[in-house]
């Protein structure tokens, strides 16, 4: 039996893509830099995405849709050096919501103000985290919100206050004491042997981590997807 086709948007790493192949997709990657394909996505193409939110029988020819446009214009951090980031997340929700019938996610930081209507995942709800060289476990923190054409369920936070390992940066590492000494985000950065763990990413370099989504996540949210896609069928 053929598996439902997903087009994964600004795919990166594929970090999205493979939870949504593990949910029984076969997953086809469209990202504007390459990368090599995991083993677990069917097809890679370099590509400008929102080009190809642009072609609507290119979009339709695939069962459901996925995007994680840059987040750089929706974080608190869109200022620094003085660079102004285009807004990629609105006109990729304006192209998918013109789309009729068409199944989407579309996927972005929780400092967002463009997504009211998304459901939160939280890394430790999923009980992703590591264990960190001072032998302290920490739980992931890595929130992040899913707006979709189909309704879906989140199991929101589950940090609970617990010290969380932080995936950014360059995975230099260092506690949370430190760091806040330094001026940078609070809570413990992970190296990026502790990044790996805690994402359950074992394929990709530091830049891709820091900004990469759990495979967990996408898992999640594709068993919803395809449970979609069977009652629609």
């Amino acid at each position: 039996m053929s598996r439902p086709r997903l087009l994964d948007l600004f795919a990166g790493a594929q970090g999205a893509g493979v939870g949504y192949a593990r949910a029984g997709f076969e997953v086809h990657a469209v990202d504007i830099e390459p990368h090599a394909r995991h083993l677990e996505i069917a097809s890679f193409t370099t590509a400008d995405a929102m080009e190809v939110l642009r072609d609507v029988p290119f979009l339709r020819s695939f069962d459901a849709v996925h995007a994680s446009p840059p987040c750089q214009s929706e974080t608190a951090l869109r200022h620094v050096h003085r660079r102004q980031h285009p807004n990629l997340l609105g006109p990729t929700l304006a192209a998918l919501r013109a789309v009729p019938d068409l199944p989407w996610v579309v996927e972005n930081v929780a400092g967002t103000r463009q997504m009211l209507d998304a459901v939160v995942l939280c890394g430790a709800a999923f009980g992703l985290g590591a264990w960190c060289r001072d032998g302290v476990w920490r739980p992931l923190k890595r929130h992040r919100l899913f707006s979709s054409s189909v309704w879906l369920m989140g199991h929101g936070c589950a940090c609970s206050g617990r010290e969380p390992v932080g995936v950014y940066g360059k995975g230099s590492g260092g506690t949370s004491s430190s760091r806040r000494a330094q001026g940078s985000r609070s809570g413990y950065q992970a190296t990026k042997a502790e990044g790996s763990e805690a994402m359950g990413i074992d394929w990709m370099g530091v830049r891709d981590l820091s900004q990469a989504i759990p495979p967990a996540y996408t898992e999640f949210i594709g068993g919803q997807l395809l449970e979609h896609l069977r009652r629609a069928a």
